[in-house]
């Protein structure tokens, strides 16, 4: 059942998720009858998925959390926060145990326990006390502790509605078929029929009395049950009832072992006993090597040579210690993607065209054999490069739009977190999201996921003022975090911004110089937005307070490197007292990389285009020096001028020049001039990661072949810097 295994997981995950948005919905508008729907279908679909795994506790946590949320629908208990809790708490739960799942086939050790705490949650949040405790069933439920072990099977480790209908003696006068209504009995587990009295003699029957009564185990909840026998109240008892989980059933190797030591203490003559010890040990041996246990031999070699009682004792112990169940191979962490039918057709179709292609080439290397004139066949040559060229390059878009997915990937996760924070920190914050179509690599949305968390929760501390504080400053009490995304000049822009109190430029100043990071002479000499970038420093927080929330300094920094390693960019602005807006520039993908080329000291390297805003000649006249630092003068802006190779300890260039090649690039705000020898065209390339021990050189970024059979080596110049 691997196959519908991982089928079972991939979609458990994706109705969790969808339960989570439509509790978040719920919880803001617990009048919308859709939210509602689609919360109790994803849980019901869950469930079902569950039963069919057999995964007892897993079904139980989810049928309570239907309960509480039938109650919901019917009127019966209302959406409060604390029962919003409650469920995100046993989705979490789900999430978890899904992850485990993936891994392991099974569910954790405590996963009963959990189930049983979950539903006892739940019932608080309603405001129903528990009607039965662990010690057993309720009064006049006896029979259920009574049952064997056979007839609880289907509902072990299951909260249940027991059920007692006793129909009276005239039932059928009143128009009442007790078997037809307990056939109808929804989730039915368990169904007894029993004689209510004792037998009369077969010619004292009477046919048209009742002599039976009915006891039966179900899923469905009291309520529901109790709509399904409206018509016989005075003859029924419900009672929620908890079966525990049925023991486990000892793995094959207990098994195993416990039979050899059986074998080992059967009955017989010294003699007898001796010549069975060499096979029972072979066996023994066997089992603990199959079972992966070979290190523990040494206590069964211990008592190989002692008396047969002390190696019966060590084999037991050897199947105590054996797994409880039967191991199962685990399934390997697997990359998923879904992928649309029709980009597979279009991708399928182009293969299709690329082998026609292809056969036109045999037959140009016959016309080469029989002499045709190289004009001609230079003619042919350029004809079907150029259709295979096209189709290439259609093929490669194909490629890599099956990789694009939404970005609504990396939204999803935002409205729990915002709930969540907000009411911890008791700031009333609504979020908004757009764009969440804009589609980029799955790459992409792998890196783009903390970043992004980083910064709604460093908006929600920092950004977002309490709501006495905002009244003051005539703003409205609900703060607005907003979060979109588009698509431009080829890449992904994602800004988050807030209404909050906005970044105090001076304040960072000073805790820079408080850091050591400058001094307060360069402080003084930054402006506003060279000020503001100076919150991307290792180390450096404007929190005067540490939480486990944010102030430690390490989330603004792991945000601008996160985004620089997928080859993009992070700007900020910020209004004092009006809001903060990041803005994080991503490529489209990262299977494919843009790099405008230099050429220096006779090597290849490449830059990402993301981090360059320019080319010039600079000539020498230009160039200002101070002792060793050289700087150039761009657009009114003093920019550092730097020497790719000194940076890669290249020796230095002799030649004459009339100026210099100044490749001009951005690192996180912060212009930079770079000389290189000379500039080279843009190109479209797929960069291989450095491996081996030239993957800790980190300021190399990777490697590309290029078309001529040239080496290509990608920078990471902030890593060179």
């Amino acid at each position: 059942m691997s196959a519908l295994f991982e089928q079972f997981v991939l979609e458990s995950r994706e109705l969790l998720e969808a339960a989570g948005a439509a509790l978040l919905r719920l919880e803001r508008d617990p009048t919308e009858t859709a939210a509602v729907n689609d919360l109790f279908r994803a849980l019901h679909t869950l469930k079902g998925a569950t039963a069919l795994f057999d995964m007892a506790p897993f079904t139980r946590m989810v049928h309570a959390g239907e309960d509480a949320l039938m109650a919901v629908r019917d009127g019966r208990a209302a959406m409060s926060g604390d029962l919003a809790d409650r469920l995100l708490e046993l989705l979490d739960t789900g999430a978890a145990w899904v992850d485990g799942l993936e891994f392991s086939q099974s569910l954790p050790d405590d996963a009963d326990t959990r189930a049983r705490a979950q539903e006892a949650g739940l019932r608080a949040a309603l405001g129903d006390s528990a009607e039965t405790a662990d010690g057993g069933a309720p009064a006049g439920f006896a029979w259920v502790d009574e049952l064997p072990e056979a007839e609880r099977a289907k509902a072990a480790g299951r909260t249940v509605t027991a059920i007692a209908y006793d129909p009276a003696e005239d039932c059928f006068f009143a128009g009442d078929d007790p078997l037809d209504l307990c056939r109808r009995i929804p989730d039915l587990l368990l169904l007894r029929v029993e004689a209510a009295g004792a037998w009369p003699p077969l010619t004292d029957l009477d046919p048209y009395r009742c002599a039976l009564r009915f006891r039966a185990l179900s899923g469905a909840s009291k309520d529901e049950l109790a709509r399904l026998f409206r018509g016989v109240p005075d003859q029924l008892s419900l009672a929620t009832v908890a079966i525990p989980a049925q023991a486990a059933p000892a793995s094959l190797a207990t098994a195993m072992l416990r039979e050899q030591a059986r074998i080992l203490g059967l009955p017989g003559s010294d003699a007898e006993t001796a010549a069975r010890r060499p096979a029972v040990l072979r066996a023994v041996r066997n089992i603990l090597a199959a079972e992966g246990r070979n290190a523990e031999a040494p206590p069964l070699d211990r008592a190989a040579d002692g008396p047969a009682d002390a190696l019966i004792r060590c084999i037991e112990g050897l199947a105590e210690a054996a797994p409880a169940a039967p191991a199962a191979s685990p399934l390997q962490a697997r990359r998923t993607l879904r992928v649309d039918a029709e980009r597979m057709d279009r991708l399928m179709a182009l293969v299709g065209e690329l082998v026609v292609a292809k056969g036109s080439l045999p037959y140009l290397a016959r016309e080469a054999q029989h002499g045709r004139s190289a004009d001609a066949l230079a003619q042919g040559i350029k004809e079907a490069h150029g259709r295979i060229d096209s189709i290439v390059g259609d093929l490669q878009d194909a490629v890599l739009r099956l990789r694009l997915l939404p970005l609504s990937r990396v939204f999803d996760p935002l409205p729990r977190l915002v709930r969540d924070t907000a009411r911890r920190l008791g700031k009333p914050v609504e979020l908004h999201l757009s764009g969440g179509e804009t589609e980029a690599d799955k790459d992409i949305l792998d890196i783009l996921g903390e970043p992004l968390l980083h910064l709604v929760r460093n908006g929600l501390d920092h950004g977002i003022e309490a709501p006495e504080r905002r009244r003051a400053a005539g703003k409205p009490e609900v703060a607005a975090i907003r979060v979109q995304a588009f698509q431009d000049s080829g890449g992904v822009v994602v800004e988050v911004s807030d209404d909050g109190a906005g970044i105090d430029a001076e304040a960072v100043r000073r805790k820079a110089v408080a850091a050591g990071a400058l001094t307060a002479e360069q402080a003084a000499a930054l402006n506003e937005a060279e000020a503001l970038r100076l919150i991307f420093l290792p180390g450096l927080s404007t929190s005067a307070m540490v939480s486990d929330l944010s102030g430690r300094g390490v989330g603004m920094d792991a945000v601008r490197g996160a985004v620089e390693q997928a080859g993009g960019r992070v700007e900020v602005a910020s209004t004092p007292g009006a809001g903060t807006r990041f803005r994080l520039v991503l490529p489209l993908t990262m299977m494919v990389t843009r790099l405008v080329m230099v050429e220096t000291a006779g090597a290849l390297y490449g830059f990402p285009v993301t981090l360059v805003t320019g080319m010039q000649r600079v000539p020498h006249g230009a160039i200002r020096r101070m002792k060793h630092a050289e700087s150039v003068v761009v657009q009114d802006t003093v920019v550092p001028l730097l020497r790719l190779r000194r940076l890669l300890n290249l020796p230095e260039d002799e030649r004459e020049r009339s100026g210099e090649a100044v490749l001009l690039v951005d690192l996180g705000g912060q212009p930079v001039g770079l000389v290189v020898d000379a500039f080279r065209e843009r190109a479209e390339v797929v960069l291989k990661p450095m491996t081996g021990l030239l993957a800790r050189l980190r300021g190399y970024a990777g490697t590309a072949v290029l078309g001529d059979g040239s080496l290509l080596l990608a920078l990471n110049l902030r890593e060179l810097m």
